[in-house]
């Protein structure tokens, strides 16, 4: 089996800088998009496997939605940092418009300029807690998206397994179509042949045919059934069959 692709490593997480509002200079995406994409592609994912019928395999399909999975976590992170930046941004606003008020020149006494340096000091604070809890939101998202990047990189290795095992069992049915062919010519041999001297031997080749044109039949069925993964697990055995069927099939040509 085809080791699959290493996986892609983690992002580091942003840190937001106490001297600066902005996380990054990337556009907001509108989050209603991203859940909708979100709730979509299992439906695609359910459809393709109906229509793909109950043999177990990845598509180019499957690629593509995992990929798109990808793109929309990273979405996620976006969005969770251009809120972050307006919410800051605002917050910063309001530290600094009260910071400004504290220092215009007014009579009053020491205790209402103690409570002004503590409504400063409060605002501040909301600031740090608003940056805190953006980087645990962008944290989470990235952590998605590190999920999703490693989904795709285990999908990307079960369709290249899902289109080897396709290849091989198209050989396997090529030999089995073979194979009816010869028996029905042998039939049509018995039934031309004059008495039953001579339609025994005929008969016994067929028998002989059908018996491991079968064998080779259900060896490829419980490939097929088999987790893509595993389906090379499955897959000597019907080497073993093909090839007895292949030795009957010359020596009945």
């Amino acid at each position: 089996m085809q080791p699959a692709s290493n996986l892609v490593p983690a992002q580091t997480s942003p840190v937001l800088r106490d001297d600066a509002a902005e996380i990054v200079d990337l556009p907001p995406v509108r989050k209603e998009e991203t859940m909708s994409m979100k709730l979509f592609c299992p439906i695609l994912a359910t459809l393709a496997l109906f229509v793909a019928g109950c043999e177990e395999g990845t598509t180019r399909k499957d690629v593509a939605k995992a990929e798109k999975k990808v793109l929309n976590e990273q979405q996620d992170v976006d969005q969770a940092k251009a809120d972050a930046n307006v919410k800051i941004a605002a917050q910063k606003d309001d530290v600094e418009k009260t910071r400004r008020e504290t220092m215009k020149p007014v009579i009053e006494d020491s205790t209402g300029q103690i409570g002004a340096n503590e409504k400063v000091a409060a605002e501040q604070k909301d600031v740090d807690k608003t940056k805190a809890d953006a980087n645990a939101a962008i944290q989470k998202e990235q952590t998605d998206v590190q999920g999703a990047k490693e989904e795709l990189q285990d999908t990307k290795a079960k369709f290249k397994q899902t289109e080897e095992r396709d290849a091989f069992a198209t050989q396997v049915d090529q030999q089995l179509a073979t194979a009816d062919q010869r028996i029905d010519q042998l039939k049509k041999d018995k039934d031309a042949a004059k008495d039953a001297a001579a339609k025994q031997p005929i008969q016994d080749k067929i028998d002989k045919l059908q018996a491991q044109r079968d064998r080779v039949k259900d060896a490829l069925g419980e490939m097929k059934k088999a987790d893509v993964l595993k389906w090379q697990d499955h897959q000597k055995n019907v080497q073993t069959q093909s090839a007895e069927l292949d030795k009957l099939l010359q020596d009945n040509a």
